[in-house]
């Protein structure tokens, strides 16, 4: 079987404008404070947790980080995993 010749080479310009965007900036804020909020309801501590959303050279960053009402790593988690769960049907 001959293989093609062609080769795949990504529009790297595009994906990085795309990751840069104004509306992908806001989808990836609502995501991770729905994450957070998730996160926060699942908890069985207090639910404490930080949202963290940048733009860097060539993306946008979201994080959603561990939560501060308790020092039992078991039980933060459990709620940032329920937290990505909850954020799926989130917009």
């Amino acid at each position: 079987m001959a293989r093609s010749s062609f080769r795949y080479r990504p529009n790297r310009a595009g994906i990085v404008s795309f990751l840069k965007s104004p509306e992908t900036f806001a989808l990836i804020g609502r995501k991770t404070r729905a994450a957070a909020d998730a996160a926060a309801a699942a908890s069985s501590a207090d639910g404490q947790f930080r949202v963290d959303v940048q733009t860097e050279d060539k993306r946008v960053r979201g994080a959603v980080i561990g939560d501060y009402s308790t020092g039992d790593p078991e039980v933060s988690r459990e709620a940032l995993l329920r937290g990505l769960d909850g954020a799926r049907g989130a917009d």
